[in-house]
């Protein structure tokens, strides 16, 4: 069975891309991501690819596991490989550092900021449930007030 390459638009036969038990690992790990895991990660081990060479499939799927466990939350380690390739990006398209990726550390921070915002929007919106229940026994008190003022 023959496919084409998106980029180069190459024609390979499939059983050549699955011949490499690291690129069939990835591959596998990929499919079982979701999709809104798997596109950022794919985009983020792409970070540490130099400009003249690819990077090897072993190292790809280290990258890849390295990076899924630094949380035991996918959907947050998406979120901050998202926000990692965005600014990472940025930053090379405005030409201030074109160098590959050489560790975690950047993903480690983003990781670690959108955690904490995460966590601060997951306290405002316990305090916002709690307070309207602190109003409605207020209201619920001065009603039961109003009922004994009229009874008595």
């Amino acid at each position: 069975m023959d496919i084409r390459c998106p980029c180069c638009h190459a024609t390979f036969a499939l059983e050549h891309a699955t011949e490499d038990e690291a690129l069939r690992e990835l591959m596998a790990m990929l499919a079982d991501l979701p999709r809104d895991v798997s596109r950022p990660l794919v985009s983020y081990v792409g970070l540490f690819r130099g400009k003249t060479r690819a990077t090897a499939y072993e190292r790809q799927l280290r990258l890849a596991r390295e990076a899924l466990a630094l949380a035991g939350d996918t959907q947050l380690v998406g979120a901050a490989m998202s926000e990692t390739v965005e600014s990472i990006r940025a930053k090379r398209s405005s030409g201030e550092d074109a160098r590959p990726l050489r560790n975690h550390n950047y993903l480690k921070s983003v990781l670690a900021s959108l955690g904490a915002r995460v966590e601060a929007g997951q306290a405002l919106v316990t305090s916002e449930a709690e307070a309207p229940q602190k109003q409605t026994k207020g209201v619920m008190r001065a009603l039961e007030a109003a009922n004994r003022g009229r009874r008595g």
